[in-house]
């Protein structure tokens, strides 16, 4: 039964949740509150939440595999899932080429809108949802940290 359904995967989404928590707690700089320091909030709130987020959907993932009692094979490879699998590593390989160019390039804010679009069309989006959504992603992406955060994208 444990080899079965989403228990392996929730197992792995646990685990590593778990490390991250421990990373969080040990590392003196990933402070998750601080008055004092940072006024509040720390560096380490964000990781803190979606490590709790992540254990919290793991336990719920591992027991749905016990509730579907071998039903369902994690390692039968479909096509549905051979095709997953593709578009997985494809969209893992534009997030590595977009983060080599800006870090060749650095021009952040070129990579960017190409790498939208890129994805947007590997996902077989219209033309028209493809240019409107790069258009607004990057769009609100240069105001939310340019322009409100004041963060300078440099490699």
């Amino acid at each position: 039964m444990i080899k079965k359904g989403d228990t392996i995967p929730g197992i792995f989404s646990v685990l590593f949740g778990v490390l991250i928590l421990a990373y969080i707690k040990t590392n003196e700089k990933m402070v998750v509150m601080s008055a004092d320091t940072y006024g509040g909030i720390g560096p380490g709130f964000f990781p803190f939440v979606c490590a709790v987020a992540l254990v919290i959907c793991g336990v719920l993932l591992v027991l749905r595999g016990i509730k579907q009692n071998g039903n369902v094979d994690y390692f039968q490879l479909t096509p549905e899932r051979k095709e997953n699998l593709k578009s997985v590593v494809m969209l893992a390989a534009l997030v590595f080429i977009m983060l080599l160019a800006w870090k060749v390039s650095k021009m952040f804010f070129l990579c960017l809108p190409i790498y939208v679009f890129a994805v947007n069309k590997l996902l077989k989006r219209s033309w028209l949802f493809t240019i409107l959504f790069t258009v607004g992603m990057t769009l609100f992406i240069y105001l939310l940290f340019r322009v409100g955060f004041h963060i300078r994208f440099r490699p």
